[in-house]
């Protein structure tokens, strides 16, 4: 121990003896000065273990008597103040709030902490607050590799970046980053971390074994964004696959990378990332994969992609209900609903019927003009209002807004009657 006076400061308080005989038992410490405490404690993160009960994590311990004060915390969205508060032992740098009303899923919230201090009565200050909110186990593509340095400097180590593209929030202890190896298998499965980490909807993640070195050789917007594992999988220079998988063992991305994939005018390709361009399109279309821009310094770890770009095509959806319909006229389906919905205003559909051979069948819509939610309706007819063959039709739509730029939709119904 450093300074007898500060006891409680945890690891920054202890180092290795100095004395010759590699101890002092009995005597005055050799490494005893003056070691004072300044620093304000911070709030790393906070995550839910079930729906009414949470657990903060900070950077040093607490005092334990304010830490055990269930008015210092607040939790947003209606949540409030919890109905306790417990400062785990005997570290005392975890607490763990029980609330009055459950959490909802897919939800974020915020806590906020105040009023609590350090073992020397440093008040928490600006670090006080963190998102949290019940977790889940990600499923395919919930979570993708959206960038990996593979080939880096001399002195440096590789990162695999991970997004999550869903709306779910997901606990990285339970998931795991692997490769294959020269059989095709999915081999050297590494855990991203032991303790609970939460990644929410639409953040990024920086994997790898040494922080410090990509934070040295990159601009790092957030240096909490990593989670680091004891020792990376092997991705060789020239090609190789990233898997990651979830708790179940399901494969939830995966890409086959090849160094050919860099921009052609890049002679030295070592320090540079292999950027996603679209979170939506294909991991391993060669096509959505281009080298990080010399103005970010060939990588962009921890925030969005400096060869981004958004998906190109009309965004919308379009469903049909029901999947069977019966032009009977007996209240029983006898109509197809097709249901459109859009970002904004101004969209333009048309809206043809196809059977299973591919032959027009009904030219339902031409050029409409939609709203931003809206439908159309099918009466199971042909182009001259006649009773068609019970069997599959494709009711294929095309949409295109007022920059010419197009998205195509096709929806499989059946056709069937009573008699």
């Amino acid at each position: 121990m450093i300074d007898p006076k500060n006891p409680c400061s945890g690891s920054s308080n202890w180092k290795a003896c100095t004395d010759s005989k590699g101890g002092t038992p009995g005597r005055k410490n050799a490494v005893d000065a003056l070691n004072a405490d300044a620093a304000a404690p911070q709030l790393l993160r906070a995550y839910a273990t079930d729906s009414v009960t949470i657990s903060l994590v900070f950077d040093e311990p607490l005092d334990s008597i304010k830490a055990a004060t269930a008015a210092h915390y607040n939790i947003s969205d209606g949540i409030g103040i919890p109905q306790s508060a417990i400062a785990v032992s005997s570290i005392f740098d975890k607490v763990t709030l029980r609330l009055n009303t459950p959490l909802l899923r897919n939800k974020v919230y915020t806590i906020t902490v105040s009023t609590v201090t350090d073992c020397k009565g440093n008040i928490i200050n600006t670090k006080n607050k963190a998102r949290l909110g019940l977790s889940e186990i990600a499923d395919s593509l919930a979570i993708v590799i959206n960038e990996i340095l593979f080939n880096p400097k001399p002195n440096g180590t590789d990162y695999v970046e991970i997004y999550n593209r869903s709306n779910k929030i997901i606990d990285l202890k339970q998931m795991y980053i692997a490769n294959r190896n020269t059989s095709g298998v999915v081999s050297n499965i590494k855990q991203l971390g032991t303790d609970t980490y939460l990644l929410f909807p639409q953040d990024f993640m920086v994997i790898t074994d040494d922080p410090a070195s990509v934070q040295r050789d990159f601009i790092t917007q957030n240096r909490d964004a990593f989670v680091i594992v004891s020792s990376m999988p092997s991705f060789n220079d020239d090609e190789g696959n990233v898997v990651i998988l979830n708790a179940q063992g399901i494969i939830t991305d995966e890409l086959k990378y090849d160094e050919k994939w860099h921009f052609k005018l890049i002679d030295n390709r070592e320090g540079v990332a292999l950027e996603r361009i679209d979170y939506n399109a294909p991991t391993q279309s060669p096509g959505n994969w281009h080298s990080a821009a010399t103005s970010v310094g060939y990588g962009t770890p921890t925030y969005k992609n400096s060869q981004y770009r958004l998906d190109l095509q009309v965004q919308g959806d379009i469903t049909v209900t029901p999947e069977i319909v019966s032009p009977d006229n007996d209240g029983m389906d006898d109509f197809a609903t097709i249901d459109y919905s859009f970002p904004s205003p101004g969209y333009v559909a048309n809206i043809t019927i196809f059977d299973a051979n591919g032959r027009a069948v009904r030219y339902l819509q031409r050029n409409a003009l939609c709203g931003i939610k809206g439908n159309f309706r099918w009466d199971g007819l042909g182009e001259r209002f006649q009773k068609l063959p019970v069997g599959i039709y494709i009711i294929f739509t095309e949409v295109f807004n007022l920059d010419g730029k197009k998205k195509q939709f096709k929806n499989t119904i059946v056709l069937a009657r009573k008699n």
